[in-house]
C-alpha cells in the first residue's frame, strides 16, 4: 500500500479535510453570494433601474480616478470588512455573524457585476472579468483566512469565558492581531491590483 494510500485509510486525508472545513465554508458562501447578486439583479428589473446611477457613477469615478485614488478607495472598502470582522472577533457570539461576512462581500460584488452584464453584455461581462474579479478574488482569498481566524478566536473566547474551558494564553491576542495583519496586508496588494487594472482596462469598455 502506498503512502499516500495510507494516509487517507488511517484518517489523516479526512481529519485535514475537515480541519479547513470552515475555510471551504467561508468560500462557498463567498460563491454563492455572488451567484445570487448576480441571479437576483439579473431577473429583477426594478432593482436595476434603482442601482443605475450608483453603479454607472461608481464605473465613471474608478474610469476618471487616477491610481492613487483607486487604491485609497478600493483599500477602504477592505477596510470596511475587515473592521467589521475584527469587531466581531472580539464578540464572544461573533462566531455566526462573522460566518456569513464573505457572503455579504459576494452578495455585493455579484449584484455589480450582474447589474453590468445585464445592462452592457459583454462590455459588462470584460469589465468584471478585467477590472473587478482578479483583486476581489485576492482581497476575499485573504478576508475569508482573516474570518476563519476570527471564527476561531470567538469561539474559543466563548469557550472560555463562558465553558471555563481553560485560559487565555499569554499571547494569544498578539498573535491573532498579527495574523489578521498579515491577512489585511494581502488585502492591501489586492487595492493594488485593483488600482493597476482600473487604470489599465476602464478605458476599454463602454460603461
Amino acid at each position: 500500500m502506498s503512502k499516500s494510500k495510507y494516509k487517507v485509510y488511517n484518517g489523516k486525508g479526512i481529519k485535514k479535510f475537515l480541519k479547513n472545513s470552515r475555510i471551504y465554508m467561508l468560500t462557498a458562501l463567498f460563491a454563492v453570494g455572488i451567484i445570487i447578486g448576480a441571479v437576483s439583479i439579473h431577473s429583477d428589473s426594478e432593482i436595476i433601474e434603482s442601482l443605475r446611477t450608483v453603479i454607472d457613477s461608481y464605473t465613471l469615478l474608478k474610469a476618471g480616478q487616477g491610481t492613487k485614488e483607486n487604491f485609497f478607495n478600493s483599500l477602504a472598502v477592505n477596510s470596511i470588512f475587515f473592521a467589521g470582522n475584527l469587531f466581531l472577533s472580539f464578540s464572544l457570539i461573533g462566531y455566526p455573524f462573522i460566518m456569513w461576512l464573505p457572503f455579504m462581500r459576494g452578495l455585493g460584488i455579484g449584484t455589480v457585476c450582474g447589474y453590468l452584464y445585464s445592462v452592457y453584455r459583454l462590455s459588462g461581462l470584460g469589465y468584471s472579468l478585467l477590472v473587478i474579479y482578479p483583486g476581489a478574488i485576492v482581497s476575499t482569498f485573504a478576508f475569508s483566512l482573516a474570518c476563519n481566524e476570527s471564527c476561531e478566536y470567538s469561539k474559543n473566547a466563548y469557550s472560555k469565558a463562558v465553558l471555563g474551558r481553560g485560559q487565555f494564553e499569554k499571547n494569544e491576542t498578539q498573535v491573532f492581531l498579527i495574523r489578521q495583519a498579515m491577512f489585511f496586508g494581502v488585502s492591501a496588494v489586492s487595492a493594488i491590483i485593483d488600482a493597476m487594472l482600473s487604470a489599465c482596462f476602464s478605458g476599454f469598455f463602454e460603461i
